[in-house]
């Protein structure tokens, strides 16, 4: 458990003790709906405090910024309402049990459904980006391997196409998986091991693999604009 963790656990003990202290000083009846309403007020801040240990397990594999905002707003919102009303409940309707206990299942449903959606969509959204990055790091890395190339003195004769291809590669979809992108990562490791041991021969297949390339890279260019469009 971390100091976050420890310190939101602390604090929804203590204000527990505060509230269960509180509840046997200041109430002096217990008839009817009392004793219901006052554990419901100890429920809301259970769930509260508890929701928010909750979202320090779950944020980690969600998005983090929709799932604190909204998490926290809904948890806030059930505790501050659940609370109120309680206290309405206590004060003026003690023998109103049918009604108390039609709000507190309606509030508890709505709120419990609310946040359910909301992390669906936050673990959706964090998936989404997740592979995104995936693939941004995976088509610079043979950005980076073109460009390593390139800045090779001993394949200065290449270096100026290499480095071209670099910038073109650079220059496509880089958050999109493209059908071209397994063939130009063979095209890449093909020309790393040609120029490794450059000759006369050699020399011919690097020539006609950059010229692969640059077509695979092009092809890379509308795969991933038809793709987009696709998607939109």
């Amino acid at each position: 458990m971390n100091r976050r963790s420890k310190a939101i656990l602390l604090s929804g003990v203590i204000l527990l003790i505060a509230t269960a202290a509180l509840l046997l000083l200041c109430i002096n009846d217990w008839s009817g709906l009392t004793k219901l309403a006052s554990s419901t007020i100890l429920w809301s801040e259970i769930a509260f405090f508890g929701g928010l240990l909750f979202v320090e397990r779950v944020a980690q594999k969600t998005e983090q910024v929709i799932t604190r905002s909204s998490v926290y707003f809904l948890l806030s919102a059930y505790a501050v309402i659940n609370i109120l009303v309680s206290i309405v409940y206590i004060t003026f309707f003690k023998q109103s049990f049918t009604s108390f206990l039609v709000f507190q299942i309606v509030l508890f449903a709505v709120v419990a459904i609310a946040i359910l959606i909301f992390l669906t969509a936050s673990r959706s959204i964090y998936k989404a980006n997740a592979q995104t990055n995936q693939t941004v790091a995976g088509v610079q890395a043979m950005v980076d391997r073109l460009n390593e190339l390139a800045l090779n003195p001993e394949y200065d004769h290449f270096s100026s196409t290499l480095k071209k291809l670099s910038e073109d590669l650079r220059f496509t979809d880089l958050s999109t998986n493209a059908p071209e992108d397994a063939e130009i990562l063979d095209a890449i490791s093909v020309i790393e091991i040609e120029l490794g041991h450059l000759n006369e021969n050699t020399g011919e297949t690097v020539k006609s693999t950059l010229v692969r390339l640059n077509s695979l890279i092009n092809q890379r260019k509308v795969s991933t604009g038809a793709i987009k469009k696709g998607r939109i």
